[in-house]
């Protein structure tokens, strides 16, 4: 068995703008450490998109980015040409994270030219909403290499039993590990004040917040949400809808204009990317955090919500039956009126029992979403895939179905 086996995780960005998917990789990559998986992350450096997110103790390999690379997929050949030469001497195993990108393909060569395993995280990405969006563009980048990159992929990760499923309606047959992802839990006595947030946005003072965090864009529902809070608002005075995130392909003018249109903004505000002790203070500080998704593979800001102890509501297009199982919030069906249904419930419900059902989820959380436990999953599946020794439980095989 490789003692300590040599990782490469290559992923597009992980600038703080990007998403979700920079903060897997960079928190992923911090807790293998701990389980003596020597990780490196290979990125491109998108500087417009906010700071790198980067452990002081990870050794990442950055390029910065020109005009060529941010307008051409993140086209760099240099970065390239290096991932090579790291695989042919530093590396036992690529790991992908991501579709669609420059990155990806270099990959995916780089491990097929030096025959390594290439693990690839879609992220959410093969979801049939995602593939819908820029269907032209994506059909083409299909044919002409992603195809390509997907089947070369010695195992795929997919964060939930729906993106699994998504996977193998597309026909691939490789082994599937089914690790979700990962939260850092807050400390107990971690609670910035409300006054951090509220000194920069004076309308949040004395309101109950209404949070949305996430990054602005049409697949989160956000739309939706404004149309139902319009509803809602004058009977829900005390309560106050905060959109927080990055504004990630400039949506946040066409959700501005229809704040506008609805007469919502006295009873809205955007703040923009939050991080840090505003972050901290925004859910910690949250009555509830509701997103109204149409799509998404894990959706980390849930979970991050209920490791504050918040109640979320969200859509059965995010895989979040466990906010019912576990009674520690609502999942509904991808509308309208189901949403503002459970809004209703929500916001009408004592303080004291939306406090109950946050404590629950976090302790959801505490059990099942730590780092530590999805790094130890993730150290299991490349010590399998290097040694050839049982297979982890969370690795899924083909089964194909039997032919009436």
């Amino acid at each position: 068995m490789v003692h300590q086996p040599r990782v490469c995780q290559v992923v597009a960005s992980i600038n703080e703008f990007v998403g979700g998917t920079a903060l897997f990789v960079t928190s992923l990559n911090t807790a293998l450490t701990k389980q003596q998986i020597l990780s490196r992350i290979f990125t491109l450096n998108y500087q417009k998109k906010g700071r790198q997110i980067i452990d002081d103790n990870i050794r990442v390999d950055s390029y910065d980015t020109n005009f060529l690379a941010r307008n051409l997929r993140g086209f760099h050949t240099q970065a390239g040409s290096d991932l090579n030469k790291l695989a042919l001497n530093e590396l036992d195993l690529i790991h992908n994270h991501g579709l669609w990108m420059f990155p990806n393909i270099y990959a995916r060569q780089a491990a097929l030219s030096h025959s390594l395993p290439l693990v690839i995280s879609p992220h959410g990405m093969l979801e049939a909403w995602s593939l819908k969006r820029s269907r032209t563009k994506k059909w083409l980048a299909w044919l002409l290499y992603e195809q390509k990159n997907l089947n070369s992929a010695t195992v795929f990760h997919a964060t939930s039993r729906e993106e699994l499923n998504s996977i193998r309606q597309l026909g691939f047959q490789q082994p599937i590990v089914l690790i979700p992802s990962g939260v850092d839990i807050p400390e107990d006595n971690y609670q910035p004040s409300r006054e951090v947030l509220a000194k920069l946005f004076p309308a949040l003072t004395d309101k109950r917040w209404l949070l949305f965090f996430s990054r602005l864009h049409p697949k989160k529902g956000i739309d939706n949400l404004l149309y139902v809070w319009q509803e809602l608002a004058v009977q829900y005075s005390d309560w106050h809808l905060v959109i927080a995130g990055p504004n990630f392909i400039n949506y946040q003018k066409e959700l501005e204009l229809l704040v506008k249109k609805l007469n919502l903004i006295e009873r809205v505000t955007f703040t923009g990317m939050l991080t840090g002790q505003q972050k901290a203070s925004a859910l910690s500080n949250a009555d509830l955090f509701v997103l109204p998704t149409h799509s998404e593979n894990f959706g980390i800001a849930i979970a991050e919500s209920l490791a504050y102890g918040v109640p979320v509501i969200t859509t059965k297009g995010a895989p979040w039956q466990e906010l019912e199982t576990h009674k520690c919030g609502w999942w509904v069906e991808d509308n309208q009126e189901a949403l503002m249904d459970a809004l209703v419930e929500a916001m009408e419900m004592p303080a004291s029992e939306r406090q109950e059902m946050g404590l629950k989820g976090r302790k959801l959380v505490e059990v099942k979403y730590s780092w530590q436990s999805i790094a130890k999953d993730m150290a299991s599946v490349y010590h399998w895939i290097l040694s050839g020794s049982e297979s982890p439980t969370c690795v899924q095989f083909y089964a194909p179905k039997e032919k009436n």
